[in-house]
């Protein structure tokens, strides 16, 4: 039994439980109705989040190592109002699902230049670390999320669906707004 071919299954189970929980846990965080009628907006009271992860793994001298391309997508689906209201949820809940995933660790710097410097020893510099630190992902992600959001609610069209695509390469990552008029 091949392993590697199996592991994908594993993943998009996984997917669709962490989407099933999210949509389960923002119904329950609806608006309530009296306030809906009181602002006069009719605020759709979920917003979906499915996620969809690629990565690749080569066999080389006996050892498994990731490939330099791999990529996360998340699709965030709701009304632009609701979007707007639930900012702060969305965000951290895809910051801290990206950063539990295994790829994490391995999004390039933007020019992929570090900074190595030499002691006072004169001992030879270190390798530059050609990957970002965990407050660069979450900054990125939240800018990302962030400029998207505020663009759906100006388009502010009943169902709104915000594809976010986050490979390896932090200066290639993206957040585009898809809306079908109402």
């Amino acid at each position: 039994m091949n392993k590697i071919n199996s592991f994908p299954k594993r993943g998009l189970t996984f997917s669709y439980c962490l989407s099933g929980v999210l949509v389960l846990l923002l119904v329950s965080m609806g608006v309530p109705a009296s306030n809906a009628q009181n602002s006069g907006e009719n605020l759709q009271s979920a917003v979906q989040i499915s996620k969809s992860s690629t990565n690749s793994y080569q066999i080389v001298n006996e050892t498994a190592y990731i490939k330099p391309f791999f990529d996360t997508s998340y699709i965030i689906s709701g009304s632009s109002n609701f979007l707007n209201h639930s900012q702060n949820i969305i965000n951290s809940t895809i910051i801290n699902d990206f950063l539990s995933s295994p790829t994490a660790g391995y999004i390039m710097e933007p020019n992929n230049s570090s900074n190595s410097t030499a002691n006072a020893t004169n001992v030879l510099p270190a390798l530059p670390n050609p990957f970002v630190d965990q407050a660069t992902i979450s900054a990125t992600i939240q800018k990302q999320l962030f400029e998207a959001i505020n663009s759906a609610v100006d388009i502010d069209y009943s169902e709104v669906d915000i594809k976010c695509t986050f490979e390896n390469k932090i200066q290639d990552w993206n957040c585009d707004v898809y809306s079908l008029p109402t």
